[in-house]
């Protein structure tokens, strides 16, 4: 199959977005080229997925060219030019679709060819665009300082006296820009940090923060919301600034891009997981929570998908919280709004979920071998559900093959983050040890006990934690004095 980048640029277009690019293409001001046109015309036919046969390189240049003898580098030029068309027609769109950044790019026109009272009149529209505007995140920022660098370049060319410029408000507008954007991107080299050993520098960041800390911007929400988000990274035990964070949000979420607010979202959804991870159960609910207000304002969605991540860890979090009827719910409900590509492959993976929280265990088999291992992370899920449901069935042999054919894949795929790692490795050795003492409970399970108090991270937590207590129960039933 021919693999070229304008057929890669269209496959992510609309069918909307695709007669418009036709619109664009026949409009002599931006093409003059019938052959362009012809491809066009072609290849579209084959939309949305462009896969098919004839596009293949001498299919296609004989479906375009007709009679011609094949010439590669002549097919080559014409795909190069289609792909420049596309581009320019996406810079169209996305300009078009940002108002404020029209004006900018107005007002710097009218100032160069001095044209005063446009220029005048313009930069009345765009102040009032910039203040009936909803959303007040960091581009909304970085537009006041353009529309006020713009006044104060215009009033400069006309030297107008010092003390009537606006240059306060220009470095004003630039300040409040840098430091959103410098929080910004602390807060994600921070938590980055604490996930890939990268030695970042912060450059201004203590004294950016200090300055915060003394001089709260109480005006802009944006910075808050930002400064709690730094400070549930670097002050995780304090549960004050989570909670600031949660409060913020809900009252400015609608002012904030969806990709900003969405981003805003994820470092709360993270600091509730780091929690989960060190053992405090409690934000499991937390975090359920967290995740059905994201539904509920669709900020969970990216181009109206929601992610199979986030599907499987909503339908976790409530079978662990025994939301059952809500879950079962929830995963045939939102299984449309998955990628397609994925659907079938996420919905029987978390059904098979449900059943083992259902404890229909012969389901789970059943439901599990038709889960295809797309990625590393269905493969690890899959297996230690698969371990989980041996387990509860006392499968022993079916177990013990599994275990030893889990750490090879876990030790040989490179993939996989090394907490992740060292969670499911944790996992399948206490696994393992509780299992060959519940076959031969003479010895002591403290040891085991202790092992699990003391080792971190540990996969399915909180299984393991019932799995401990019921072997605690058989152990006292056994001695009749056992004690933890």
């Amino acid at each position: 199959m021919f693999q070229n980048k304008a057929i890669v640029i269209l496959r992510t277009l609309t069918n909307q977005e695709v007669r418009l690019f036709d619109d664009y293409l026949r409009s002599p001001f931006f093409n003059k080229n019938q052959t362009i046109i012809h491809a066009f015309d072609t290849i579209k036919a084959w939309h949305p997925t462009y896969e098919h046969p004839n596009l293949e390189r001498s299919l296609l240049y004989k479906l375009i060219f007709k009679e011609e003898v094949f010439d590669e580098q002549k097919l080559r030029y014409l795909m190069t030019d289609l792909t420049k068309h596309l581009e320019e027609y996406l810079c169209f769109k996305a300009i078009s679709e940002e108002q404020i950044f029209k004006y900018h790019l107005l007002l710097y026109t009218y100032r160069i060819r001095r044209l005063d009272k446009a220029f005048l009149n313009t930069l009345k529209l765009a102040e009032k665009s910039l203040k009936e505007q909803p959303r007040r995140d960091v581009s909304h920022a970085f537009y006041e300082y353009l529309i006020e660098e713009d006044k104060y370049r215009f009033m400069s060319d006309r030297r107008e006296h010092l003390h009537e410029t606006n240059l306060q408000q220009v470095v004003d507008n630039l300040d409040k820009y840098y430091i959103l954007n410098k929080m910004r991107y602390s807060a994600e080299i921070i938590n980055n940090k604490n996930v890939v050993a990268i030695n970042y520098k912060l450059f201004l960041y203590d004294e950016i923060m200090n300055h915060i800390r003394h001089n709260p911007l109480d005006y802009v929400p944006s910075a808050k919301i930002y400064y709690n988000i730094i400070l549930t990274l670097t002050e995780p035990e304090n549960k004050i600034h989570y909670l600031n964070l949660l409060d913020l949000l809900k009252e400015h979420h609608q002012l904030f891009s969806k990709e900003e607010i969405f981003e805003m979202y994820v470092y709360a959804k993270n600091y509730c997981i780091r929690k989960i991870n060190h053992g405090d159960i409690e934000y499991i609910r937390e975090l359920f929570d967290l995740y059905k207000v994201m539904l509920k304002d669709r900020i969970i969605f990216k181009e109206n998908y929601l992610s199979q991540f986030d599907y499987k860890n909503i339908v976790y979090l409530g079978l662990r919280i025994n939301e059952f009827e809500w879950v079962k719910h929830f995963i045939i409900k939102y299984n449309e709004h998955l990628d397609p590509a994925i659907r079938q492959n996420a919905f029987t993976f978390n059904m098979a979920y449900y059943h083992f929280f259902q404890k229909n265990y012969d389901e789970v088999l059943t439901l599990l071998r038709s889960v295809e291992f797309t990625d590393f992370y269905y493969h690890l899920d899959s297996k230690s559900l698969l371990l989980k449901t041996y387990f509860e069935l006392e499968e022993t042999d079916a177990l013990f093959s599994l275990v030893e054919a889990f750490k090879i894949y876990i030790k040989r795929n490179n993939l996989i983050p090394g907490y992740q790692k060292s969670g499911y490795n944790n996992m399948i050795k206490l696994s393992s040890k509780l299992y060959k003492w519940k076959l031969n409970p003479k010895n002591n399970l403290k040891d085991i006990i202790d092992e699990f108090n003391n080792t971190k991270p540990v996969v399915d937590i909180l299984w393991m934690r019932k799995k401990l207590e019921e072997m605690q129960g058989l152990a006292e039933k056994l001695t009749g004095n056992w004690r933890r």
